[in-house]
């Protein structure tokens, strides 16, 4: 069987189908709905408030805005470490730095008791040199 033919064969079919289905289409009768379709009522527009964040410490201000900006899956993976550093405290920097600090330490000398006394006395100096 040629292929022309095949395609010319299944036009034939397909729209002696369709007609055979149009008719019991077209004659099937339309039913109203029976519920009765209410419009419904939007409210206006508000854009979201975004709370404000003053208590008075500008980073705990801006994690708080970082925060509730964010969706919760992003913040928990922002802050996962955090839970392991809350437990971070003095003994733990003790444990890892027991000896003293290295370097000299210049509260123990003596010249730095009187530091005060000493840059006073300078700017008094200045005063009278420079005149001031």
């Amino acid at each position: 069987m040629k292929l022309d033919l095949l395609k010319k064969l299944i036009k034939e079919a397909v729209k002696e189908a369709v007609r055979e289905e149009m008719d019991s289409i077209l004659s099937e009768s339309v039913k109203p709905t029976t519920r009765s379709v209410e419009p419904v009522k939007y409210q206006s527009y508000q854009p979201p408030r975004k709370p404000v964040f003053n208590t008075g410490d500008p980073i705990a201000d801006i994690l708080n805005e970082t925060r509730n900006n964010m969706t919760q899956a992003e913040y928990s993976n922002i802050t996962a470490g955090y839970s392991d550093m809350q437990n971070f405290n003095d003994n733990t920097i003790q444990q890892y730095n027991p000896g003293p600090e290295p370097g000299l330490d210049l509260s123990t000398l003596d010249f730095v008791k009187n530091a005060g006394a000493i840059y006073k006395a300078s700017v008094d100096k200045d005063k009278q040199r420079f005149g001031g």
